[in-house]
């Protein structure tokens, strides 16, 4: 009796993983950020526990692009700062590390498996922010130094 237990659980697990539905993450990460590579690894994790999260990695500090991407899914989502490591998911945008942070996470995730949810990005409008990546910036603060330099730094 008890192992006709443990089967019926077994197939009904085995149900419900075939009928959840694909679930896109899209997290945005930056070289320099250590709490990034702790999200990482949570995400990692999660995938393995869930074979139909796909996890898709945007690295923003080396890539403009990817930063107007993540400052105008941020706006769509409601977010107020552009901070890595920020995660999209189904209705959720979190940005930072922590328990919370993960356990809204894997609630999300969850809960698009069972109802499904469209990507991310069909919330991003056909025109991303016009917002400077931090790279922009210190490249333009590097222009403006050595120009400065170079008209008033001669004596």
């Amino acid at each position: 009796m008890r192992w006709q237990r443990v089967v019926v659980l077994l197939l009904g697990a085995v149900a419900v993983g075939a009928a959840a539905a694909e679930v896109e993450l899209h997290y945005f990460w930056s070289a320099t950020c250590p709490d990034c590579m702790v999200m990482k690894a949570y995400l990692a994790e999660l995938q393995e526990r869930y074979p139909e999260l796909r996890v898709v990695a945007h690295e923003v500090t080396f890539s403009p692009g990817n930063w107007r991407m993540m400052a105008t899914l941020g706006q769509a989502y409601g977010l107020r700062k552009e901070v890595t490591p920020t995660v999209f998911v189904g209705n959720l945008a979190v940005a930072g590390v922590g328990l919370a942070a993960e356990l809204q996470i894997e609630e999300e995730v969850l809960r698009c498996q069972a109802e499904g949810c469209p990507s991310p990005l069909e919330r991003l409008p056909s025109k991303l922010r016009r917002v400077l990546s931090p790279l922009e910036i210190v490249l333009l603060l590097a222009v403006g130094a050595v120009f400065a330099w170079l008209v008033w730094g001669r004596g």
